[in-house]
């Protein structure tokens, strides 16, 4: 059960005196009587009182950043949204406040800390590898302060969400090489329960057994997201009795790790193995033969991110309810497939 943020009338009632008596006190206003302060701040600080700053910025229109949280700002995908969201709040009159929790928990609590400390209007978050429940997001709501969740999102989450239609580019990519007459075909996934893994790792599945083909899971291998992970993935693959003829990649990096060791170890792309990425990361032209891709149309993700704070921080006290922006992306064909 949510505890319930405490309010300078909830000290007032537990002193006895008035409410506005408790907020001279808190402001250490020189007109009360320095013993009345004292008395009143002490409680403060045994009721674990927070001033709501977010609530005045509000009253005085002073506030006008947002919160976006990402895992990880080298990849190209939160690099990308990054970008086009700062954009789009310029346009509006807003300002983004980037914070990463480089994949770990403990950084993310401190990064939603420190939105608070920093009074933001809202917070746009995308959830880090390590990331099991949003315990630690709940003082946002008590704080009162608006959240979205993007791409990465979390199960227990009863709020706006936005995301990629994952499920489907999986399949439609497994599909696509099953039909270039691949029956062998890997995954290459991330060691995470997130749901942008689990989304396609099901869309790949799906589409195996649509052409009754058979899920070999020796041919799911558990990788990270760099280009090394992609090759060591590769490279345990080939190793298999049961040799691959299509790999899925997690992201592009990934992807192209897999095609160098692949291409070194004298496999021809697309001719022996088709390999097909995510997130049309630009580096995927740059490596021969230029990467097939499952497109996420990311500037489309950051516009509804933000409609959908914005919306929240016009109609704040209002509930929100649950709602999910699932946004189509398309495969960009090129000559790994």
């Amino acid at each position: 059960m949510k505890s319930k943020r405490v309010t300078i009338k909830d000290i007032a009632k537990e002193l006895g005196v008035h409410y506005t008596t408790v907020s001279l006190a808190l402001k250490n206003s020189s007109l009360l009587k320095e013993e009345t302060k004292e008395k009143i701040q002490a409680k403060a600080t045994q009721m674990l009182y927070r001033p709501n700053l977010l609530a005045q910025g509000f009253r005085s229109r002073s506030y006008k950043a947002i919160g976006l949280l990402v895992p990880a700002i080298h990849h190209h995908f939160f690099s990308k949204f990054i970008s086009e969201i700062t954009e789009i709040a310029y346009e509006s009159g807003y300002s983004i406040l980037v914070m990463q929790s480089n994949e770990k928990l403990d950084t993310e609590r401190l990064n939603i800390e420190l939105f608070i400390d920093n009074h933001v209007a809202g917070v746009i978050a995308s959830i880090s590898l390590e990331t099991r429940n949003i315990k630690h997001f709940e003082v946002l709501e008590q704080e009162e302060v608006p959240l979205v969740f993007f791409d990465r999102i979390p199960n227990d989450f009863h709020g706006i969400t936005v995301t990629t239609n994952n499920y489907q580019l999986a399949f439609d990519a497994v599909e696509l090489m099953v039909k270039k007459g691949r029956r062998n075909m890997a995954f290459i996934t991330a060691p995470s329960k997130i749901n942008v893994c689990e989304d396609r790792i099901r869309g790949y599945k799906d589409a195996l057994k649509k052409y009754s083909l058979p899920v070999n899971e020796n041919l799911i291998i558990t990788s990270g997201f760099e280009i090394i992970t992609g090759a060591r993935a590769a490279k345990k693959l080939t190793s298999n009795q049961t040799k691959p003829d299509g790999i899925l990649a997690i992201n592009d990096r990934v992807a192209m790790g897999a095609i160098k060791y692949l291409k070194k170890s004298g496999y021809r792309i697309p001719e022996d193995i088709s390999v097909i990425g995510f997130d049309n990361d630009p580096m995927g032209q740059a490596v021969d033969p230029e990467l097939t891709t499952c497109n996420q149309p990311i500037e489309a993700l950051a516009r509804t991110s933000f409609n959908a704070i914005i919306e929240q921080i016009e109609n704040r006290g209002t509930k929100t309810n649950k709602k999910i922006f699932v946004i189509n992306g398309s495969i960009i064909r090129r000559n790994s497939d």
